[in-house]
């Protein structure tokens, strides 16, 4: 069994290549040495992944920054995110676009642009930290943002298959234990967590996570992903181990012992 733990980061203010739009994921100051900021205008990175920037630095169904405004560029300058409130928008030139994502919808939200600036993914909760949480993948041209949908769900419909065909835990196989895992749910639709972008701008990596609760069979499990960005095709899935050993630590969930 693996256990999920996120990657908690604020309040570390986020090196400045965040803000002028480097396509390499920013480094973060150590948190233990970083000064106190303010996180209703902190550039910060996500709390999933390195390569991502937390959209309203909120990490909870009851966390909120309401007074929240902060701005940031695509990797080639020429496109802004911008955070007002509870509200997103892409500002391209003159021109702003609503992006369709908010606070309230979309809680926690933490997005990151394609190297080549054409898309961008989020990773958003329903209700917090406990999620169900979500990816979305959204491309941007001088007509504003427009998904592509339902890139989470083959990789999502692939481990929920695989879970469901693994044998019981052997922590509960026994007679006196084996009730528990009678009551114990599959909860899903599993969490889907983006990592980075691979390939160019082509492939996104992902994890697909069981929820950490005790009512769920497998709580904790996951596996990563290599995608095509635009219709999710898996093109390559790795153990939570083997995902690790690969690609680090940076992008993805944490194992803990």
């Amino acid at each position: 069994m693996v256990a999920i733990t996120a990657a908690h980061s604020y309040p570390v203010q986020i090196a400045s290549s965040a803000q002028t739009g480097a396509t390499e994921p920013p480094k973060i100051a150590s948190a233990k040495l970083a000064p106190k900021i303010d996180r209703r205008n902190a550039v910060t990175r996500g709390d999933w992944s390195a390569a991502t920037i937390s959209l309203f630095n909120t990490w909870s169904a009851l966390d909120d920054n309401p007074n929240r405004r902060m701005s940031f560029y695509s990797p080639d300058r020429k496109k802004t995110i911008k955070v007002v409130g509870p509200h997103v928008t892409l500002d391209i030139g003159n021109q702003s676009f609503e992006t369709g994502i908010d606070s309230v919808t979309k809680h926690d939200a933490e997005l990151g642009w394609a190297p080549d600036s054409t898309k961008f993914f989020v990773t958003w909760s329903e209700s917090g930290e406990l999620g169900p949480w979500h990816m979305q993948v959204y491309g941007v041209d001088e007509l504003g943002v427009h998904e592509f949908p339902k890139v989470e769900e083959p990789a999502r419909k692939d481990f929920e298959q695989r879970v469901r065909k693994l044998p019981i835990d052997p922590g509960v196989n026994t007679p006196e234990l084996k009730h528990l895992w009678d009551a114990a749910e599959y909860c899903e639709p599993y969490h889907v967590i983006g990592g980075r972008w691979l390939n160019g701008s082509r492939e996104i990596l992902l994890s697909v996570l069981i929820r950490n609760t005790g009512d769920c069979r497998y709580l904790s499990e996951f596996n990563v992903y290599r995608v095509n960005a635009l219709t999710g095709e898996v093109l390559e899935r790795f153990t939570a181990a083997e995902g690790h050993r690969r690609f680090g630590n940076k992008y993805l969930p944490l194992i803990s012992p």
